[in-house]
């Protein structure tokens, strides 16, 4: 059984797109392109599918966030 992953707040793309939960974090992760020896798409995803106790999933989760903001997509204006 997996842990509860769920961003909050919410993380804001600059497309209008809202990441909420795991699902929306695999889809997204999913949908791009990967690009081996540039970025670490393939590890975080697999690393979000196994987070399996809180420890894995915040560590997952603030390594998504970090990607995130890798590729200049994260919203964070105030």
């Amino acid at each position: 059984m997996s842990a509860d992953f769920a961003f909050s707040p919410e993380l804001r793309l600059l497309d209008g797109s809202v990441i909420r939960n795991r699902d929306d974090a695999l889809e997204f992760l999913r949908a791009q392109e990967a690009r081996p020896g540039i970025d670490n798409r393939d590890e975080l995803l697999h690393a979000i599918e196994r987070a399996d106790d809180p420890n894995r999933v915040e560590s997952a989760a603030v390594r998504f966030r970090n990607w995130l903001r890798e590729l200049e997509v994260l919203d964070e204006r105030p």
